[in-house]
């Protein structure tokens, strides 16, 4: 009685084996293939190995496959890990806004045949230097719009502002990167578009002489 019932839980074991093989060599076939028989799959890709041995073959090239994508989706994880420290060591965000923030609407601007008029409060004119840290969005030639912001809450990632640069001695136009708040209250990232890194100091707000509105080439 009891070689009997081994012998039938044997073939309950074998039969739910050879289920679990037939439906992960239906997984591991390409989606876009059809195939009636598995003997029509083994004949299309001139295989001479037997049924276990072919549904075997394919399940090892599947997880070899699987292996390589979960070592791939590591590596790019470690490589974005990298990228995101060296930018919190620069202090600088990936997600800045290209472009400034708007000041003007369509109907501050008045186009006539011998003017244009632009109706802004406070407007003043500035000019470049040949540094091209800003090139190619600003060159030497170009007549900037700018205007004093009357909040720190104006400004914003994007917008290019004229500043005094401790470091370098001079005033600077350049693009906020970053924006944020430290022990000295608020700061501004600032990056020459055109400049491998953003600029060596935070620029406080009472730095700030204006804010770009406009460029007349």
């Amino acid at each position: 009685m009891n070689n009997r019932i081994l012998t039938i839980i044997l073939l309950a074991a074998s039969a739910l084996l050879l289920l679990l093989e037939i439906s992960i060599f239906i997984a591991v076939i390409p989606q876009n293939t059809k195939f009636t028989s598995l003997e029509q799959y083994k004949s299309q890709v001139n295989s001479s190995l037997s049924d276990q041995q072919f549904i075997q073959e394919l399940i090892d090239q599947n997880l070899m496959q699987k292996q390589t994508i979960d070592l791939l989706e590591a590596e790019l994880a470690d490589e974005n890990i990298v990228v995101n420290n060296i930018l919190n060591r620069l202090n600088f965000s990936a997600g800045v806004e290209i472009n400034p923030f708007r000041r003007i609407s369509r109907e501050d601007i008045q186009v006539y045949g011998d003017r244009v008029v632009i109706y802004v409060n406070k407007a003043f004119t500035a000019g470049f230097s040949n540094s091209k840290s800003m090139y190619p969005f600003i060159s030497e030639d170009a007549y900037a719009l700018e205007i004093k912001p009357a909040t720190k809450d104006e400004l914003k990632p994007g917008d290019i502002i004229g500043f005094a640069s401790a470091s370098f001695n001079t005033t600077i136009i350049h693009r906020i990167v970053e924006t944020g708040e430290d022990d000295n209250g608020w700061f501004a990232v600032t990056k020459g578009d055109n400049n491998p890194l953003p600029d060596p100091d935070k620029i406080r707000f009472d730095d700030i002489k204006g804010v770009l509105i406009g460029l007349i080439y």
